[in-house]
């Protein structure tokens, strides 16, 4: 086991439907982020996240992270409905709404978030959900509006 810890920063697309999508309901789920850990089934800690959205609505939202690949609900636009089994695989969430206006798009950091997170018995990756709490709706312009950065410290 390597006792050696080292920080890692990992970028990911927060891949959605370009229609609107209301609160409470699924903005992205089952996000691959990959080489999370540097052994199968080890553990993390999620330091930091920080949120581009690119269509400049700036919407609340949870960051849903599981260790497998299990969908939130039926599809990006629906509710959240997932399965009490589905839901063991949760390893905690993150919720983000402080954002910076850049004007033609907007910027959110959480930092020292502290969250200990572990992949699979068989896996280095875990998976990011993203759940709208906004309060109204979000409306991308397009699927690729929303980009994610995660901070981890990995031992």
């Amino acid at each position: 086991m390597n006792t050696r810890s080292e920080v890692v920063l990992i970028d990911a697309t927060l891949t959605t439907d370009a229609e609107a999508i209301a609160d409470n309901e699924i903005i992205a789920q089952g996000i691959e982020l990959p080489n999370v850990v540097g052994e199968d089934g080890s553990c993390a800690i999620i330091q930091s996240v920080m949120i581009l959205d690119e269509d400049d609505e700036a919407p609340a939202v949870d960051l849903v992270f599981s260790s497998a690949n299990t969908a939130l609900g039926s599809d990006e636009g629906e509710a959240v409905s997932i399965s009490d089994a589905n839901a063991r695989n949760i390893q905690g969430f993150v919720s983000v709404n402080n954002y910076t206006d850049l004007v033609g798009s907007q910027v959110a950091v959480k930092s020292n978030i502290g969250l200990t997170v572990k992949t699979a018995s068989d896996s280095k990756s875990l998976y990011v959900h993203c759940i709208n709490r906004s309060g109204g709706n979000y409306t991308p312009a397009a699927t690729t509006d929303m980009k994610l950065k995660i901070g981890f410290i990995r031992s």
